[in-house]
């Protein structure tokens, strides 16, 4: 696996109340281009999208690259409240770019939660979006899951979290049951365990608090400034939380979205198809600015 690339850590306060950790993959010289953020998902942290940082900044090493950790996930705290809503992910990620990106354009970036984080912003603040985002990368995600039935005993294992003490580790997993529910078909066991090792690291009341936000997911009526912009969607064909048909009906709701369904990919997208997702943020980040579309 790649190893994790060398970041100046700073720290963002969130309208919530949480303290974001922030990692600024800055060149060693001016950046050029829009500055890229990355967004990523429940359980996880800014270390799912290291192989893509790596890799974008060998093909693209003036470009600048913000990754972060959501509230409660990684080296972020929580919010000062436990009925947390994804609208709140859309403010935190606002919080993000307003202090270390204030100017110029933007490529957003998203797995799972994080594109769910995306579009949230979209809604609550639809001007940033159609004025400073280029394009949007929306990888193994939904606007809404109807129907979902989800992994056996996913409900009683999130009911059960949720009551456990404040700062209790939750998900408790191995790789092998990792490899089962995120992956696709002979995944890398360096990535396997690194996702392991961030999903049972996720306190149990951060677990259970963003799944019950996660299942109250509806974003559809925020999408209308991505069809001003190119996105991607890109969903695994072997990916059980987030599935092919949510990629689809995200799709079909994003005028002139282009939709990319992986053959053999689970859910860790960026880390099983990194070169494909690098290869379609380097398509956004050469598409005119925000500033030039009519």
């Amino acid at each position: 696996m790649t190893p994790a690339p060398t970041a100046r850590r700073v720290t963002v306060d969130s309208p919530d109340g949480a303290r974001i950790a922030v990692f600024d993959h800055a060149p060693e010289g001016a950046p050029t281009g829009p500055t890229v953020v990355l967004a990523h998902g429940w359980c996880l942290t800014h270390e799912t999208w290291d192989p893509v940082v790596a890799e974008l900044r060998a093909r693209q090493p003036d470009l600048r690259i913000i990754s972060y950790d959501q509230p409660g996930h990684g080296h972020s705290t929580v919010g000062l409240d436990r009925s947390v809503d994804l609208v709140d992910l859309g403010a935190t990620l606002r919080a993000v770019v307003e202090s270390t990106a204030p100017e110029d354009d933007l490529v957003l970036a998203g797995h799972s939660m994080g594109g769910m984080t995306i579009m949230a912003l979209a809604g609550l603040d639809p001007d940033l979006v159609r004025e400073r985002v280029r394009g949007a990368a929306l990888v193994g995600t939904a606007a809404h899951l109807p129907g979902r039935r989800g992994i056996p005993g996913e409900r009683l294992a999130m009911a059960v979290l949720g009551r456990l003490p404040a700062g209790f580790r939750g998900l408790p997993t191995t790789p092998r049951l990792t490899a089962a529910n995120l992956f696709g078909e002979d995944p890398d066991p360096g990535a396997v365990r690194a996702t392991a090792r961030m999903t049972s690291r996720t306190r149990a009341n951060v677990v259970a608090d963003w799944y019950r936000a996660i299942m109250g997911l509806d974003l559809r009526s925020g999408l209308a400034p991505f069809a001003s912009m190119p996105t991607e969607i890109i969903t695994g064909t072997r990916d059980r939380l987030t599935p092919v048909s949510a990629g689809r009906r995200l799709a079909a709701l994003v005028p002139g979205a282009t939709f990319r369904s992986v053959p053999g990919v689970g859910h860790m997208i960026t880390y099983e198809a990194t070169d494909l997702v690098v290869t379609r943020l380097e398509s956004l980040l050469d598409t005119e600015a925000a500033s030039q579309r009519a």
